[in-house]
């Protein structure tokens, strides 16, 4: 099993952060530029989240499609599969605290993985509170909502898909290559 790229954007839609590790067909090819292909990404779950909500069965008070929505508000869109790949999603309103100051900005985490891998919810969910909101969010220096790039952050995103089996030290030596 192996992980392809992941994606974290902020509320606006735009990609704060992505690496890559294995992408056969260049973004070139398909999107045609990297900003391109985020602003795609970012577009499907939007789009496929509203679609979600407007269609849960068991909401009384589903909002139009199209409506933005609240964090949290209607049925939630975890993943997708599709013959090559799954893309797995993982919307946090964060609320996190640092030091006397609240953010509250929302974080989407998009990992595209192997198309047998299971449902990772609970993994993007760690993956939030134990390497992004360590390494980033918790770091003096990082603006909430803004690009970032940082070495430690890395390191500990390739450690823990190791451990959690979805990354082989392969692709992490293809990543850097």
């Amino acid at each position: 099993m192996g992980c392809f790229n992941i994606y974290i954007f902020n509320r606006q839609g735009t990609c704060i952060y992505y690496h890559e590790w294995f992408r056969p067909k260049s973004v070139k090819q398909g999107a045609g530029t990297l900003q391109d292909d985020q602003k795609q990404m970012f577009g499907l779950f939007w789009t496929l989240s509203n679609f979600c909500a407007t269609m849960d069965p068991k909401d009384q008070d589903k909002p139009q499609l199209g409506t933005p929505r609240k964090i949290g508000q209607g049925c939630k869109f975890r993943s997708f599969t599709a013959n090559n790949y799954k893309c797995n999603f993982l919307e946090v309103p964060s609320g996190i605290k640092v030091g006397c100051q609240k953010c509250t900005w929302t974080c989407l985490l998009v990992l595209n993985t192997h198309r047998e891998a299971p449902d990772l919810t609970d993994v993007l969910q760690a993956l939030y509170d134990d390497i992004f909101v360590e390494y980033v969010v918790k770091n003096p220096l990082y603006v909430p909502g803004q690009s970032f790039q940082s070495e430690q952050f890395v390191n500990a995103l390739n450690a823990f898909l190791r451990q959690n089996g979805l990354l082989q030290q392969q692709q992490i030596m293809q990543a850097s290559a």
